[in-house]
C-alpha cells in the first residue's frame, strides 16, 4: 500500500478532486511490484526527413458513414518508446522520425484521445479479475496498473456502453503476459508492456480480441516475443523457433492498433474483422507476415516494418491480404474497400547482414477477389519478386508507389502486377498510375478498363533516389521519376504530407521531392 498512497499523495498535490470527475478511477496491484525487467528498444529511423523529434500519437481516424475508409485534414505521427541507451546486441539506429499523412476530405470521422485528466483516488484491486468479477467498473471509468508484472489480462463477457480505459500509473512500468479480449465492447489498452514470461507460453497471439468483441483498441504497447526480443538480431535459428509468437490478432469489428511497437516476433499484427485498422505502428524484427488486412472497410496506414527472418517454410509478407468464403476457404470469396496508404515495407535495415534474412514480399494480395481496393504513397525495398501484386482486383487504385530492389540492384523485380484471380477470374476497372518500381508488370486492357499509365521503371536505383541503402526514397536531381505522373492519377499530397505537385507535374513514386 506504500506505493499507491505515494501515488495518490501526487495526485493530490495536482489538486484533483474525485468528486470532479463523473467517472471513476481503479488500482490494480501488482503480481509482483517493481521494476520491469525488459531490454531497452532502440530508437527506430526510416529518414527520408529532416525533422527530428519525439512523436506522440493523438489521432485515431474512423471511416465514412459508407463504410470506406478515408483520408482527414490532420497528420498521423508514429509514437515510438521511450529508450534507453541499446547494449550492443541490439540492432542500432538513428532517432529521425517522419511524419505519414494523406489528403483532406470533407467526410466525418470520429476521434479517439489520450485521457488528458491525472488519475484520481480510487479503490485498489489485487488483479483486473477481481475488478471485473466485482461489478463496479462501468463505461467511462479508468483502470490503472501499478509498476510491476501484472500477468495475463482476460476479459470475458463485458460490453461497456462507452470506453474503458486500461493503463499504467502515469510515470510507472506495467507489463503482462497476454491480453484475450472475447464478448466485450468499448475496451481501450494504453501503455502497457507485453510479453511472454513463461517457457510455456505457447505460441498465440500476445494480444487477441474474439470475432465477438467490437470497438476495442491498442494504443502504444510495446509487444514483444520474450523480454530481451530487442536482441534479435543475435538470435540463431534455435532462439527464434523457441521464440515463435505472434503480435497481434484483432477479430471482430471496428477494432484498431495505433502507435503500437512489435518485437521480435513471428505474425505482427493481423486484422481480421470489418472496419479495422493498423495505424502508425512499428514492426521491428519478424519472421512470418509482419501484417495481414482480411476484413471489410479496412484501413491500413503509416506503418514501418522491417527487418525479416527466415526460420521456416512460410513465405513472408510485409502486408498480405486474401478472401475467405462462408466456410473460410481462402480466395472463396470477396475483400471490399481495403485501403493500404503511406507504408514503409523494409526487407532489412539492420547495420549488419544475418544469415537468416528472407527475401520478403511487399504486398501480396493472391487469394481474391479485392473490389474498391486503394493502393497509394507505399515505399517497398524488397528483393523478392512481388512487390505489390493482386490477383484478382476489381475497381482498383494503386498509385504514387516506390517499389525497389532492396540490393540496389537493376533487375525486373520488385513488380507491380494485377493479375486475374487463380480461378480465371479477370481484374476489371484497375488503375496503375504514378508509380516507381523496378517493373511494371501489367498492361493496359481496353476490354476490362485496365489503364497502366505514367509509371517509371527505374533500373539505375543508386541515380534515382537520395540513399536506397539507408532507406531514403527521395529523389535525386535528374531522376526520371520527377515530374513524370500525371495529375490524373496523383495523390493530392504525398507519404509526408507535401502537397503535389511541386513543379509542372506530380513526381513518380511515394515523394514529392522536385
Amino acid at each position: 500500500m506504500k506505493l499507491l498512497g505515494s501515488m495518490l499523495l501526487a495526485s493530490l498535490a495536482l489538486g484533483v478532486s474525485a468528486t470532479a470527475l463523473s467517472a471513476a478511477d481503479y488500482y490494480i496491484m501488482p503480481v509482483r511490484p517493481g521494476p520491469v525487467a525488459g531490454t531497452p528498444l532502440a530508437a527506430i529511423s526510416l529518414k527520408a526527413t529532416k525533422r527530428v523529434s519525439r512523436l506522440r500519437l493523438n489521432v485515431n481516424e474512423r471511416g465514412n458513414t459508407a463504410g470506406k475508409w478515408v483520408s482527414v485534414g490532420e497528420p498521423t505521427t508514429t509514437t515510438e518508446p521511450a529508450t534507453s541507451t541499446p547494449t550492443s546486441a541490439e540492432p542500432q539506429f538513428s532517432t529521425t522520425t517522419e511524419t505519414a499523412t494523406t489528403s483532406p476530405t470533407t467526410s466525418s470521422a470520429t476521434t479517439a484521445t489520450s485521457p488528458t485528466a491525472p488519475p484520481s483516488a480510487g479503490p485498489t484491486y489485487p488483479s483486473v479479475a477481481a475488478l471485473l468479477k466485482s461489478g463496479k467498473l462501468q463505461g467511462g471509468d479508468r483502470v490503472f496498473l501499478m509498476e510491476g508484472y501484472h500477468g495475463p489480462i482476460n476479459i470475458s463477457g463485458y460490453k461497456f456502453s462507452s470506453t474503458v480505459t486500461f493503463a499504467p500509473v502515469p510515470g510507472q512500468t506495467a507489463q503482462v503476459d497476454s491480453v484475450l479480449i472475447g464478448n466485450s465492447a468499448n475496451v481501450t489498452m494504453r501503455d502497457l508492456k507485453v510479453w511472454a514470461t513463461s517457457a510455456n507460453a505457447g505460441s498465440g497471439p500476445l494480444i487477441r480480441t474474439y470475432t465477438n468483441s467490437s470497438d476495442i483498441a491498442f494504443y502504444g504497447m510495446d509487444v514483444r516475443s520474450v523480454p530481451d526480443a530487442a536482441k534479435y538480431l543475435s538470435w540463431n535459428l534455435t532462439t527464434w523457433r523457441a521464440n515463435k509468437r505472434s503480435g497481434f490478432l484483432l477479430q471482430g469489428a471496428r477494432n484498431i492498433a495505433v502507435g503500437n511497437r512489435v518485437t521480435g516476433i513471428y505474425h505482427g499484427i493481423h486484422i481480421e474483422g470489418p472496419q479495422n485498422q493498423i495505424i502508425d505502428n512499428i514492426v521491428d524484427g519478424f519472421s512470418a507476415d509482419a501484417m495481414r488486412a482480411l476484413g471489410n472497410d479496412s484501413l491500413v496506414r503509416g506503418n514501418k516494418v522491417q527487418n525479416c527472418f527466415q526460420i521456416d517454410a512460410n513465405h513472408a509478407d510485409g502486408l498480405q491480404s486474401y478472401s475467405r468464403g462462408p466456410t473460410g476457404k481462402p480466395g472463396a470469396g470477396t475483400v471490399y474497400n481495403l485501403v493500404i496508404e503511406n507504408n514503409k515495407i523494409f526487407e532489412w535495415t539492420a547495420p549488419t547482414t544475418n544469415a537468416l534474412k528472407c527475401k520478403l514480399q511487399g504486398i501480396g494480395m493472391f487469394d481474391g477477389m479485392f473490389d474498391g481496393t486503394q493502393i497509394r504513397n507505399n515505399v517497398i525495398s524488397v528483393t523478392a519478386y512481388h512487390g505489390i501484386t493482386i490477383a484478382g482486383a476489381l475497381n482498383t487504385k494503386i498509385t504514387q508507389n516506390t517499389v525497389i530492389n532492396a540490393l540496389g540492384q537493376g533487375t525486373n523485380y520488385p513488380w507491380i502486377a494485377v493479375n486475374k484471380h487463380k480461378n480465371g477470374t479477370q481484374s476489371k476497372n484497375v488503375v496503375i498510375g504514378n508509380n516507381a518500381a523496378n517493373q511494371i508488370q501489367s498492361t493496359s486492357k481496353a476490354a476490362n478498363n485496365i489503364v497502366v499509365s505514367n509509371n517509371v521503371v527505374v533500373r539505375k536505383i543508386a541515380t534515382e533516389f537520395t540513399d536506397y541503402r539507408g532507406q531514403d526514397f527521395t529523389l535525386m536531381p535528374g531522376a526520371l521519376s520527377a515530374n513524370a505522373g500525371s495529375s490524373t492519377y496523383q495523390t493530392p499530397s504525398d507519404i509526408l504530407g507535401a502537397p503535389r505537385p511541386k513543379g509542372t507535374a506530380p513526381d513518380a513514386g511515394a515523394y514529392e521531392s522536385q
